[in-house]
């Protein structure tokens, strides 16, 4: 199945010199929102969403293994023939959406005079892709880019096809041009395209990614974007780190292959039993979930008393926990653990049984790593820090007070 669908590859970007939003020098505040939490309308699990989500991702992860191998001319450590070849059942048309409603997403603005747009930030891919004029399937309410009302629109001359792993593809042109980060409050209707913000080598295009470019000028110390994904004050900070955003020290952890945002994680331990040891990890602001080998994440649900196998009910790789008092796990990275509570890990209760709730750790096939999703990195502030290909982890701190004195002093 071929669909017509134009999007935008940028390939050239620009720092806005004027924001709304008080920030201070070399530092892009960009204020996140997210829709939706994979429920139905009654508040119960929707398991088409969940399944639709989980599909997307690890297709995402087929492509970028294979533009690895395209860019590098080897495979990607991870990568196994399994996972690159498996077909995945696509729910619907949902698999060729450009974008989703569960991901973190803000404002940017796109060529001369600008055109404002909402896109996901996804540190598990390296593109930038927005619905242009062309686009006629899943585009209603979105925004669409038209290079013929920028300036400083080029056309690259170049098509690209995107194909999924049911078979169908689809179709576009690339274009550069320039972006403009600004901190604009993002608004309240779904996501406009995806920006990628790994690395080159899992590029469909070889390119650097859009923040990659934009912090070039900076100071090796200052290549750095880092995320606080809390429900109260999610927020994406480009160049200087706001120290007020975290407490404490932050524990960092080497690249281990430059592609993805990959890094060695020490263990997962739940209820006092550890069910994962050294192992590879991806962190990507992408996934919402927390994805982890079939062995692992079977040793991970069996540490919880009351867990169940959801594969009939929701779908493969998925365990439901008890709704009540769910417990807490403990991830540890560079010899740190960093805990994900129990609230992270429940998600919305069954239709058929109130007191079961589907857990937010899933399995899957044909892969020894983990991904990282924002289950856990709501959590923790994480920094993605460019230029000594490193990711940090840090205490949030506690914003409350300092809203509660504004309040006070007002």
């Amino acid at each position: 199945m071929q669909l017509s669908i134009a999007f935008v590859f940028s390939s050239l970007l620009i720092l806005a010199v004027a924001s709304p939003v008080e920030r201070s020098v070399d530092t892009v505040r960009i204020p996140l929102t997210k829709r939706g939490d994979f429920t139905a309308e009654d508040g119960t699990v929707d398991p088409q969403a969940l399944r639709a989500h989980l599909t997307r991702r690890l297709v995402n992860y087929q492509h970028g293994f294979a533009a690895f191998e395209q860019n590098t001319g080897k495979p990607h450590p991870l990568s196994t023939p399994e996972l690159l070849s498996k077909r995945f059942a696509m729910p619907g048309l949902m698999a060729l959406q450009p974008v989703e409603d569960y991901m973190w997403r803000g404002a940017i603005h796109v060529g001369t005079p600008p055109q404002n747009f909402q896109v996901d930030f996804d540190t598990g891919s390296s593109d930038l892709f927005l619905p242009g004029q062309a686009c006629t399937t899943n585009c209603d309410g979105h925004s669409k880019y038209d290079p013929t009302k920028s300036n400083s629109a080029k056309d690259l001359h170049k098509t690209y096809t995107v194909s999924y792993g049911d078979g169908t593809e689809a179709s576009g042109e690339q274009w550069s041009d320039n972006i403009i980060f600004a901190g604009y409050q993002a608004s309240q209707f779904g996501a406009d395209g995806i920006m990628g913000m790994g690395f080159p080598e899992i590029s469909r295009f070889s390119s650097e990614s859009v923040v990659s470019k934009l912090l070039q000028p900076f100071a090796s110390g200052s290549r750095i974007f880092a995320f606080r994904l809390d429900n109260d004050n999610p927020e994406l900070t480009v160049g200087r780190m706001d120290k007020s955003l975290y407490e404490g020290d932050i524990t960092y952890m080497p690249v281990t292959d430059e592609g993805f945002w990959q890094i060695n994680m020490d263990s997962i331990s739940i209820n006092g039993t550890t069910v994962a040891q050294k192992t590879p990890a991806i962190i990507d602001t992408g996934t919402t979930a927390v994805i982890g080998s079939t062995q692992d994440v079977a040793a991970f649900y069996a540490a919880i008393p009351g867990s169940k196998d959801a594969s009939e009910e929701i779908g493969g790789g998925y365990y439901t926990i008890p709704c009540a008092n769910p417990p807490a796990s403990n991830f540890t990275f560079g010899g740190r653990a960093f805990t994900m509570p129990g609230e992270s890990l429940r998600g919305a209760p069954l239709g058929s049984d109130a007191t079961r709730c589907a857990g937010n750790v899933v399995a899957s096939d044909h892969q020894s790593f983990w991904i990282i999703g924002d289950r856990f990195l709501s959590n923790v502030f994480s920094v993605f820090d460019l230029g000594a290909k490193r990711v940090g982890f840090a205490t949030l701190s506690d914003l409350s007070t300092d809203e509660d004195d504004d309040d006070e002093s007002a």
